[in-house]
């Protein structure tokens, strides 16, 4: 992708994206594998799924210097897949880039577009995540619940409520659609699919929770999934243990989401 440089009214330098260039876009299933933040003792990686409705050459430039990879989507203008973070440092960086990009009218998000949030963490794989999704609506199901009662908090908090593109759950749900609110098809993330890009400090509050409920759903279950050791006087069955496992963490992720609407 070509990019071309010039100054702008205070005399810094700017990257615009040509027309030609900028229609060179990858394919909706690409990912980008770049990295960008100093490495961190702690497990999470982040990743941002930025939907426009349009965008000029200047903000394709500037994000293409943050690393962005542009990509298509047939229900917006463009799909910006950010690089992997290993800091919500960066996203913060990120999130004060984007909010003057819209204040500018450099880029446009309207309600056909998502931000949709990626948390990965070093011990979820593809093993792991097939564990996740075995008990994903005793994870999820009481979360989406309390979120449901609460569907100004919830707006407020996630930049907009559940949609067609990031629907609600219940116990019935298949964890594969790909249209849940909390995405579990990819083997590395979860995609938190509810999350609305409003403003940088708005962001950072969603990455805030998906993390907590991310390392709530790895250390109560996960963790403990393949125990050797169990009361076998209360669980019958290593299922049970597990649901038990599992029921714990959704615990955990409606006390972290009732903190966060009520701080």
């Amino acid at each position: 992708m070509m990019k071309a440089y010039s100054k702008n009214n205070r005399g810094q330098r700017v990257a615009y994206i040509c027309q030609r260039c900028a229609q060179e876009m990858h394919s909706y299933y690409d990912e980008n594998n770049e990295l960008r933040g100093a490495d961190t003792v702690h497990p999470f990686t982040y990743g941002m799924e930025l939907e426009t409705s349009g965008s000029t050459e200047k903000a394709r430039g500037e994000l293409a210097e943050y690393k962005f990879m542009p990509s298509h989507d047939s229900t917006v203008d463009v799909e910006f897949k950010s690089p992997i973070m290993n800091n919500l440092k960066s996203l913060s960086h990120l999130g004060k880039v984007l909010d003057k990009m819209l204040a500018n009218g450099e880029i446009e998000i309207d309600s056909s577009c998502g931000t949709h949030f990626h948390v990965g963490h070093n011990k979820l794989n593809a093993e792991t995540m097939g564990y996740v999704r075995r008990f994903y609506n005793s994870l999820f199901v009481p979360l989406c619940e309390e979120m449901q009662r609460h569907p100004m908090e919830t707006e407020q908090l996630f930049g907009r409520n559940f949609g067609y593109w990031s629907d609600t759950i219940n116990m019935h749900s298949d964890a594969m659609d790909h249209t849940n609110f909390i995405n579990v098809q990819h083997n590395v993330t979860l995609e938190f699919r509810i999350a609305y890009f409003r403003s940088g400090a708005q962001y950072m509050r969603v990455a805030k929770l998906a993390t907590k409920i991310t390392e709530a759903v790895m250390n109560n279950f996960v963790e403990h999934f393949n125990d050797s050791e169990w009361d076998h006087s209360r669980y019958a069955t290593i299922r049970e243990y597990r649901l038990h496992k599992a029921q714990v963490a959704a615990q955990k992720i409606v006390k972290a989401y009732l903190k966060a609407i009520n701080a």
